[in-house]
């Protein structure tokens, strides 16, 4: 059958793709007791951290305190020691000498003067007027105690007998002043104070160490005899002349004149062969009325029949 169409069946078909399931994100659910545990712990470590740091400081405080008090303990220590150290330098002794003498002698008729005279001793941002002084007064007596630091300053310290209106008044004055080499300069006005001890801390370490008091009264005595020759020529001599003396030659070569020098300030410790003396004398700025105390310490070896001078100390 030649007629009948032909019928073409197409079984193709297209096949369902499969649709993927979509992923919803979970929602972040918070434990509170957790989260709390954990602000909790901050919290903690913020105020441990805190007071540890408080602490830290308060240590640093406390010791930086400490340390303010031994340096001011040392400063104090340490301007002890130095007392009287220098008390027999003829250069400071003549220029304060000169000045304190000038300083409290004061004529109201004269006060120009006085200012012209005094203003050369002090330095330059020191402003003085003739009505520092407002009473006639004139100085009798000048003996420099020592030779000090107060405060890290250089002080000399004078204990003076001035005459004002017929009377006479004993005072005791501190000098500040500084020194580079032999050029002196008063940086402040003197003031009243406190009698200090001239010898100081060191002094005393050093010249307490002299052993026992020689009992031998005829060596005793001929020590004591070179001794007196020895400071009499000590002050009078040049370092040169000296030399025969002692190991390391000094002299004052006439800068002071020796006031007063007792067998009673003469003591001697030690042994015969190798004495040891600590001799107290006063002497006076050579010109002058001022007056100071010193103490020498002396080391003595025996040469013969005399003696020989290894070590000189003096405050």
């Amino acid at each position: 059958m030649r007629g009948l169409p032909k019928i073409k069946v197409n079984f193709e078909y297209e096949k369902k793709k499969k649709e993927k399931a979509v992923k919803i994100p979970k929602a972040h659910v918070y434990n509170l007791g957790r989260v709390r545990k954990i602000v909790l712990i901050i919290v903690l470590g913020l105020f441990l951290y805190f007071s540890y740091v408080l602490f830290l400081a308060n240590a640093i405080a406390q010791k930086n305190k400490v340390l303010r008090q031994n340096v001011t303990t040392l400063t104090k220590k340490l301007d002890e020691a130095s007392a009287g150290t220098t008390s027999y330098n003829p250069i400071v002794g003549q220029y304060l000498g000169s000045f304190v003498t000038k300083y409290y002698t004061f004529d109201k008729n004269k006060s120009d003067d006085w200012l012209k005279d005094v203003t050369a001793y002090f330095a330059k941002n020191l402003t003085l007027s003739n009505s520092t002084n407002t009473e006639n007064m004139k100085l009798t007596q000048a003996k420099l105690n020592g030779i000090f630091t107060v405060d890290s300053v250089k002080t000399a310290q004078y204990t003076l007998t001035i005459e004002t209106k017929g009377k006479t008044n004993t005072v005791v004055v501190n000098v500040p002043y500084t020194q580079e080499n032999d050029k002196l300069t008063v940086i402040g006005l003197p003031y009243v104070a406190n009698e200090v001890d001239s010898v100081g801390q060191v002094g005393k370490a050093r010249f307490d160490k002299t052993g026992k008091t020689l009992n031998d009264e005829t060596a005793t005595t001929k020590i004591q005899k070179f001794s007196r020759q020895f400071i009499q020529k000590y002050v009078s001599s040049s370092t040169k002349d000296m030399s025969l003396l002692m190991s390391d030659p000094v002299g004052l070569d006439n800068a002071v004149d020796l006031v007063s020098l007792e067998d009673s300030d003469i003591k001697v410790t030690g042994s015969k062969e190798k004495p040891i003396v600590t001799a107290k004398i006063t002497v006076k700025v050579h010109g002058t009325d001022i007056m100071q105390v010193q103490t020498i310490y002396l080391e003595l070896k025996q040469q013969a029949s005399t003696y020989f001078v290894t070590k000189f100390l003096q405050a």
